[in-house]
């Protein structure tokens, strides 16, 4: 697939947080997918009932401008770290731009589990030094 002509953003080269246009942010496969807005400072009821990543009761503070500037000066500079589905993506990046903590609605489930499924193993492997 070529670059798009409007970010030079080419699939086949690119991997982790990077920056494109909206039509590449938006693309899957031949279709556009429609944008969702991401709501900060939600009540934690409303938070709770909400669907799970359309909002977060973490509270922003920054202009978008700032947000667009920190974002360019971390990208600029690789001062993200490595990409990792579960531990920072691009949930993390933007919500780390928005409000300088590393936070993914969507990846919260699974960091439970893996923290249930370490106490767990933890817990029986107490168990079974006793015996």
């Amino acid at each position: 697939m070529p670059p798009c002509p409007k970010c030079e953003y080419q699939e086949t080269i690119h991997c982790g947080v990077v920056k494109t246009c909206l039509d590449c942010f938006r693309r899957d496969s031949k279709k556009l997918r429609s944008l969702h807005c991401y709501e900060y400072g939600w009540p934690e009821l409303g938070f709770k009932l909400a669907r799970r990543g359309t909002c977060t009761t973490l509270l922003d503070t920054k202009l978008p401008d700032e947000v667009v500037n920190k974002a360019h000066n971390l990208l600029a500079n690789s001062a993200f770290g490595n990409y990792s589905l579960i531990n920072n993506n691009c949930e993390h990046f933007a919500t780390f731009c928005e409000i300088d903590v590393r936070a993914s609605e969507q990846t919260t489930f699974v960091s439970d589990c893996e923290q249930k499924i370490r106490e767990a193993k933890e817990w029986t492997m107490k168990l079974l030094q006793r015996n």
